[in-house]
């Protein structure tokens, strides 16, 4: 029996043991789980949860981010209590040009915006079918599905992939994200983080919305299947700072009204029933240093093979790095022994 042991209990590291033959002996280690009390520590939890594509992305990252497309788009169709709904999403632009979108042939019912339909600043728009995701169903979702086809789950504190080596695995999975900064047997000084601060508010909306604009003017919300909202945003590259600032809060509401006033109603904090903010960040390889990582290093004698890096977060490369995670462990786990015929 061929036994991995995945570091890293988010959304990549949930996904990648749901994609491992069933027949594999499967431990997943980490600090959080999705049942755990909320810890901004548990990035996963506080994403925004779209898959929205990446647009200057090596053809290594676009697979990826198609892979996922497809995984997510898969489950939504069939499984409707897992926290995901098929979704019209429309991006607002002013800057870029379309030929950036590579992905436009690729994904559901995507089309290019017409003029008379961009606001005065835009210089040009698309909507597509995306996947909108709320996180803390869908993780705890992947979560009972594993528990329940014998996936074991084992909380533990890992400074060192050293730390992991008595756990008598064939493969290690390294999934563990912002911890491969300082995680001694990996330390990727590549990782950058990117700051995010947004809110989630109780309402009822079905679609999902992007304004991109000059200047570090941006605004999304994506409408959850649990009746509420995740509004945005502030997203600061190369700042790592969890802190909720009020200002910030109120330029949200502010634009969010302006670019999209018939959903967000209001530009003031009273109007809307607002569940809580977030201020979290996570950590990405940039497109220079080659994107996400999926490769696989042999570790003080460990066969470790990484999983993270992720531009536009874990949910949107959630099923691709989960495909090519598996298929490294099919290329390197033991084979087992062909009988002799003597």
């Amino acid at each position: 029996m061929v036994k991995v042991t995945i570091l890293g209990a988010g959304v990549t590291g949930l996904t990648i043991a749901s994609q491992l033959p069933a027949d594999y002996k499967v431990t997943i280690v980490g600090k959080h789980f999705p049942d755990d009390p909320n810890d901004f520590d548990y990035a996963s939890h506080w994403a925004g949860a779209c898959w929205v594509g990446v647009p200057k992305s090596s053809a290594h990252d676009r697979k990826l981010q198609l892979d996922s497309y497809a995984g997510l788009w898969n489950i939504a169709s069939e499984h409707d209590d897992a926290g995901l709904r098929i979704s019209e999403v429309t991006e607002i632009m002013e800057f870029g040009s379309p030929d950036d979108i590579w992905f436009k042939s690729h994904i559901h019912g995507f089309r290019y915006l017409r003029p008379e339909e961009l606001p005065e600043r835009a210089t040009w728009g698309m909507t597509y079918k995306s996947i909108i995701i709320s996180p803390p169903l869908f993780l705890k979702w992947l979560n009972t599905r594993l528990d329940a086809r014998g996936v074991e789950f084992k909380r533990m504190i890992v400074q060192d992939l050293n730390d992991l080596k008595d756990l008598g695995h064939d493969i290690l999975i390294n999934a563990s994200g912002a911890s491969s900064k300082h995680l001694l047997g990996v330390a990727d000084q590549t990782l950058i983080p990117c700051r995010l601060q947004s809110l989630v508010i109780q309402k009822d909306w079905d679609k999902g919305f992007i304004y991109r604009g000059k200047d570090g003017y941006y605004f999304n919300i994506f409408g959850r299947p649990d009746g509420t909202c995740y509004v945005g945003g502030f997203k600061d590259f190369g700042v790592d700072d969890r802190n909720v600032y009020d200002d910030q809060r109120q330029t949200i509401l502010t634009r969010g009204h302006t670019v999209l006033p018939e959903v967000i109603t209001s530009d003031q904090p009273k109007d809307h029933k607002i569940l809580y903010d977030i201020a979290t960040s996570y950590w990405l390889r940039p497109q220079e240093y080659g994107g996400a990582r999926i490769e696989m290093e042999v570790v003080d004698g460990q066969k470790v093979i990484h999983a993270y890096g992720q531009e536009a977060g874990g949910f949107t490369y959630s099923f691709g790095m989960a495909r090519a995670a598996g298929q490294l462990v099919a290329e390197y786990a033991p084979k087992l022994p062909v009988s002799s015929h003597l």
